[in-house]
C-alpha cells in the first residue's frame, strides 16, 4: 500500500474498535473476525441503504454475515455534506438480502486498488499548496497533521511532530474532515463513476481495523460507521459500576458526607432550596417580536466603570496575572504534560471528571511517576467521574487497552498520589477543572481528563500566571482539607491557618508592578455565594455594542431572556451552540432556543460537531471557565471562572475563538422544524 494511502486511513481513524459478535465474544475473538471479513483477499461486501439505515453482508467460506447501522438524520441545515455516525453491529438473524426492492438502493464499494488510487489523490488534494504550511485534520485517533515540506511533498505526522517552522494554516473538527473528505471524493467519483450516487469507502486496515464510510450523493449525506466496540460491553450499567454508583450516591454523598462534613452540607441543602424555589418563580419569556432595531455602532460599555460595579457587587477583587488561551486538546493537554514533567514541587488538580479512558490512565501514569519526586493531589467529584467511567467515548480505543476498575484507586496504586473525592451531598457537584503546577503556574476552563477533551470536542483553558495564581493555590489548600478526614474542622482549621500566616506577614502582599501583567478577576459560583451569575446577568444588561456567547448547555431561562432584550436595544448578540450535543435532550432542548433566539434577531449559529467551549465577550470583557449558562452552573455547582478587560485578551478570544467559529458554523436563518418531545425537553431543561 502506497505512503498516501496509509496516511488517509489514519486521517480516517482506523483504530482501536471492534465488531461485537454476540453476547460472551472475546475481544480478540471479535477483531480476529472483523480482520478476517475485511481483509484486502477477502471479498468486498454488498451494501444496501434505506432511509437512516444500512445493511452489510459479507461472503464467509461457509455463510453471509450481515451487519447492520441505523442513524438519525440532524434536523440542522448544512451548507456542504451532512456528517454523521453510526454502529455496525453484528446481526445474529439474517434478514433476506433485498435485491430488486425499490426501496433499498445498493452502494458501490470502493476498495482495493481503486482506493489506494483515491487516497494517493486525496492526500496530495487535502494537504496545503504552499509549502511549509500545515493543516490538522482531527482523526478518530490518528491525531496527525498534513504538510507540505519545501520540496513540495505532502507528508503526514503525528500532531506536535512537524517541523518547527510549519505555520498551521486550519485546525479541523471530525464533522469538518470527512465534509471536506466528501466534497474531495465526490469529484473523484463523478469522474469515474458518472451514473453512481451512493458508494461506501472500505480502506483496507493499515495498523488495526477499518471503519466503512458511506458516501451519498443523492441526500447529501456522509456516514461514518464504527464496527461495534467491544467496550460496549466494558463499559455500562454492569452490577459492579451500578453498585459503585448507588454506593457513592447514598453511602458516600448522604451518609459519610453527612457525618465528616455536617455544617457544609446543611448550608449545601439550604442553598439547593433557596435556588430551587428562585428557579421555580420564573417569569415567561417575552413574546416573539416583529420589528428589531439595527445593531449599535458604538464603542461598548464603559469598562472601568464596568470593573468597579464588579467590585461593589460580586465581592470579588482583581489581580495581577497573564492569561494565555489554549485552544482544543492538541493544544492543552501537550502543555499539561510537559509542565507535569518539568514540575519542581507539586501538582495540584481540582476535577470533576477524571476519566478511566486511554488518555486518563496516560496523564494517571505520568502523575503516578512524578509522584516519587513531587506532592501529587487530586481531588475529583465522585459522581462525575463515576458517571464518565460508564460511558463510553465517541471515538474508538486504542486496541490493546483495558479499563482500569476505578481511576481513583489506579492513581493511587504503587504511588505516592494522593487523591480524595468530593462527595456530592444533596447531588451538589464539584464542576471546576483547575490545574496547579509549583505555585507559578494554574490552568482552568472547560477540560478535564479524558478522551473526549483531547481528541473529541472543541473546547478552551487559560493558562495563568502571576499573583492570581496564589488565590487558586488557596482555594485548592481549603478544598482538600474539606475533602479529608476531618471535613469541616480541618476546612475551618485551614482558614485559621491561612489567616494567621497573613497576619504574621503584615497583611496581604503587596502586589508587585506589573511586569507585563493584566488585571484579571475570578468568578466562581460557590454555596451561598454566586459572584459568576451576577457578573454575566449584570454585563448582558449593561451591554451597548455586542455580546458573544458560546456555550453548549443554554438553557437558563434569565439569561435567555436578558440577551433578547439586549437585541431589542440594538446590541448584536450572536450564540454559538453545538450541532452534536453530548446531552441529547439538551440537543433537543437547544432546537427550541435556537428558534426563540432567531424569532427575537439574536444571530445563532451551530458549531460542526460538539463545542464544549464556555465562553463569554461583552463589549471587550472576556470571561472563560467551567460554567455553563444553566441553573446548575449558575447557582448550584462548584465553579471556577476569569475574567478580564484587558483588550489584548478580549482581541484574541474574539479572533481566535470567536470570529474563527462563526466563519466555521451554520448559521441559522429559518427555524428549524421541532416536535412535542422538543418541547417537552426544553421545558423540563430550562433552568436546569
Amino acid at each position: 500500500m502506497s505512503l498516501e494511502s496509509k496516511v488517509l486511513c489514519l486521517l480516517l481513524g482506523l483504530a482501536g474498535s471492534t465488531a461485537c459478535l454476540g453476547a460472551g465474544a472475546t475481544k480478540q475473538a471479535s477483531l480476529d473476525e472483523w480482520r478476517a471479513i475485511t481483509a484486502p483477499e477477502a471479498p468486498v461486501p454488498r451494501v444496501f441503504v434505506k432511509g437512516g439505515q444500512v445493511r452489510l453482508y459479507f461472503q464467509s467460506e461457509t455463510n453471509v454475515i450481515e451487519f447492520g447501522a441505523r442513524w438519525l438524520r440532524h434536523r440542522i441545515p448544512s451548507t456542504s455534506y451532512r456528517i454523521n455516525s453510526a454502529i455496525l453491529r453484528w446481526n445474529q438473524k439474517l434478514p433476506r438480502i433485498p435485491e430488486g426492492s425499490r426501496r433499498w438502493r445498493e452502494a458501490t464499494v470502493i476498495a482495493g486498488a481503486e482506493w489506494n488510487r483515491l487516497a494517493t489523490n486525496l492526500v496530495a488534494e487535502m494537504a496545503p499548496t504552499t509549502p511549509g504550511h500545515g493543516i490538522y485534520y482531527q482523526g478518530f485517533l490518528a491525531d496527525r497533521l498534513l504538510y507540505r515540506n519545501a520540496q513540495g511533498t505532502a507528508l503526514s505526522v503525528p500532531i506536535g511532530e512537524q517541523p518547527k517552522d510549519v505555520i498551521l494554516d486550519s485546525r479541523f473538527s471530525i464533522e469538518e474532515t470527512l465534509a471536506i473528505l466528501a466534497r474531495h471524493v465526490e469529484a473523484d467519483l463523478a469522474r469515474n463513476h458518472p451514473g453512481g450516487s451512493l458508494f461506501l469507502l472500505m480502506a483496507p486496515h493499515v495498523r488495526r481495523f477499518p471503519q466503512p464510510l458511506l458516501l451519498d450523493r443523492r441526500q447529501r449525506e456522509c456516514v461514518w460507521l464504527t464496527p461495534a466496540p467491544l467496550y460496549d460491553t466494558e463499559r455500562g450499567l454492569t452490577p459492579s459500576t451500578t453498585a459503585l454508583g448507588l454506593s457513592a450516591l447514598i453511602l458516600q454523598a448522604h451518609g459519610e458526607a453527612l457525618i465528616k462534613n455536617p455544617v457544609s452540607s446543611a448550608a449545601r441543602l439550604a442553598d439547593l432550596l433557596v435556588q430551587t424555589g428562585v428557579r421555580l418563580l420564573r417569569l415567561p419569556l417575552p413574546g416573539p417580536g416583529s420589528d428589531f432595531p439595527p445593531t449599535a455602532h458604538c464603542n461598548g460599555m464603559d469598562l472601568t466603570a464596568w470593573e468597579t460595579w464588579l467590585d461593589r457587587t460580586t465581592g470579588t477583587r482583581q489581580a495581577e496575572g497573564t492569561l494565555d488561551l489554549l485552544l482544543d486538546g492538541e493544544r492543552f493537554f501537550p502543555r499539561l504534560r510537559q509542565v507535569i514533567a518539568e514540575a519542581t514541587n507539586h501538582v495540584h488538580l481540582d476535577l470533576y471528571i477524571f476519566d478511566r479512558d486511554d488518555v486518563a490512565v496516560g496523564v494517571a501514569d505520568q502523575l503516578k511517576q512524578r509522584s516519587q519526586q513531587i506532592q501529587v493531589k487530586v481531588i475529583m467529584d465522585r459522581l462525575g467521574s463515576i458517571g464518565a467511567g460508564i460511558v463510553p467515548p465517541g471515538t474508538p480505543l486504542p486496541e490493546n487497552f483495558v479499563y482500569p476498575n476505578s481511576i481513583a484507586a489506579y492513581l493511587e496504586d504503587h504511588s505516592r498520589v494522593r487523591v480524595r473525592p468530593f462527595l456530592n451531598p444533596w447531588l451538589s457537584s464539584e464542576h471546576s477543572k483547575i490545574y496547579l503546577v509549583d505555585g507559578t503556574h494554574a490552568w482552568l476552563g472547560g477540560m478535564n481528563v479524558g478522551r473526549e477533551y483531547r481528541y473529541e470536542w472543541h473546547d478552551v483553558m487559560v493558562e495563568l500566571q502571576g499573583p492570581v495564581v496564589a488565590s487558586l493555590e488557596e482555594e485548592f489548600s481549603r478544598n482538600w482539607a474539606h475533602a479529608g478526614l476531618l471535613g469541616d474542622v480541618g476546612y475551618v482549621a485551614e482558614l485559621a491557618r491561612a489567616g494567621h500566616e497573613e497576619h504574621l506577614q503584615g497583611g496581604a502582599p503587596a502586589e508587585p508592578a506589573s511586569n507585563g501583567w493584566m488585571k484579571v478577576r475570578l468568578l466562581p459560583t460557590k454555596t451561598a455565594w454566586k459572584p459568576f451569575s451576577a457578573a454575566v446577568n449584570g454585563a448582558v444588561r449593561r451591554a451597548q455594542s455586542y455580546i458573544y456567547v458560546e456555550n453548549p448547555y443554554l438553557f437558563d431561562k434569565g439569561i435567555i431572556t436578558a440577551l433578547v432584550r439586549a437585541r431589542n436595544r440594538g446590541v448584536d448578540v450572536r450564540i454559538i451552540l453545538p450541532r452534536v450535543n453530548d446531552f441529547k435532550a439538551g440537543g433537543r432542548s437547544n432546537l427550541v432556543q435556537a428558534n426563540y433566539l432567531l424569532q427575537h434577531g439574536v444571530r445563532v449559529y451551530f458549531y460542526p460537531g460538539m463545542t464544549h467551549v464556555k465562553a463569554l465577550l461583552v463589549d471587550g470583557w472576556a470571561c472563560v471557565g467551567s460554567a455553563n449558562l444553566n441553573h446548575l452552573s449558575l447557582r448550584l455547582c462548584q465553579e471556577q471562572n476569569v475574567a478580564t478587560s484587558d483588550p489584548g485578551f478580549a482581541a484574541r478570544l474574539k479572533h481566535e475563538l470567536f470570529e474563527e467559529d462563526f466563519s466555521r458554523s451554520y448559521e441559522l436563518t429559518v427555524p428549524v422544524p421541532v416536535d412535542w418531545v422538543d418541547l417537552l425537553s426544553d421545558q423540563l431543561l430550562v433552568d436546569f
